[in-house]
């Protein structure tokens, strides 16, 4: 017979351990940045659901009042921080603007494959990371055909069916452009369109990245434009605490939208969403996250309303 100070006590442990992992999850800022310990765990911060998961199991054999809620205290708090991603996207139907989006790697195989599945898709404005080499040239070539305009920066390229402005680097500290910026007449009224590829980021290796996100996002916040798209691959996850200054300013599509994640890096599977297309003055209205082509990244289809 168990006895009554056992009973009281019974799923402590499980509460204790639900709580501190609910403080994770709501207070995953204050993770030092100390040897990437911070971009591990803000990077993984949606797989935390996993550990939930195991506090549940846990609680099954230790069921109590405690034990359930030590599975409730953090479920709430993950599910209060995602649920905007998590809730079932719309039916977007008609859109006035499509944006493709895609990092296609520096040595790209079948690179008129991977650029057809984008073409196939028909967005009217698609930008490309990773253009360089004799693949980036191949795929330059498809865009070509296809688009009537077309900008190419360093390794970054831009195609889109509306004239565009001569583009303007914008300096992310690296010794060859990695992102620029246009104005892009569309049919609908003037778009200004950012094409960036963030410098990448390795665990300890962070600070490039985190420069580059903050000057990125000052740019864009000094800019008078009315409707702004800032898309690419940002390196960075949506739940990166160094991205949060790019949404402070800007709209995430996968979070205005729903349907999931939205995860894209690795292709083969995608366990983090690092491309992204951002906003300001528009509506996002559908995001899509392409099948598995031949680059690392998947391609990213976002549609907007003005």
């Amino acid at each position: 017979m168990t006895s009554p100070r056992r009973s009281s006590t019974k799923g402590v442990l499980v509460l204790a351990c639900g709580i501190v992992l609910a403080a994770l999850i709501a207070m995953h800022d204050l993770v030092p940045t100390t040897r990437g310990l911070a971009l591990i765990v803000d990077t993984l911060l949606p797989w935390s659901w996993v550990l939930i998961a195991f506090v549940l199991l846990i609680a099954l054999f230790r069921l109590s009042l405690l034990s359930i809620a030590g599975v409730l205290v953090p479920a709430v708090v993950w599910a209060s921080m995602f649920w905007p991603y998590l809730r079932p996207a719309g039916d977007s139907g008609e859109t006035d603007l499509t944006v493709a989006t895609q990092n296609v790697g520096a040595k790209l195989p079948q690179p008129s494959a991977t650029a057809l599945n984008v073409i196939e898709q028909d967005p009217d404005i698609a930008t490309f990371q990773e253009v360089e080499s004799l693949s980036g040239q191949i795929i330059q070539d498809q865009m070509d055909s296809h688009y009537e305009y077309a900008e190419v920066q360093g390794s970054v390229g831009l195609w889109s069916k509306w004239p565009m402005s001569a583009p303007e680097e914008v300096d992310l500290g690296l010794q060859w452009v990695r992102a620029f910026a246009t104005t892009i007449s569309t049919d609908h009224g003037d778009v200004r369109f950012y094409a960036v590829h963030v410098p990448s980021v390795r665990p300890g290796q962070e600070s490039m990245r985190n420069a580059a996100l903050r000057t990125l996002s000052e740019r864009v916040a000094d800019d008078p434009a009315e409707r702004v798209i800032v898309a690419g691959d940002f390196n960075s996850a949506s739940s990166d605490r160094y991205f949060e200054q790019m949404t402070d300013e800007l709209t995430d599509s996968r979070e205005a939208v729903g349907g999931g994640f939205g995860f894209t890096w690795p292709s083969r599977l995608p366990v983090t969403r690092l491309d992204h297309s951002l906003s300001r003055g528009l509506e996002p209205v559908a995001d899509e996250v392409m099948d598995r082509g031949t680059s690392d990244h998947r391609a990213v289809l976002v549609s907007y309303d003005f």
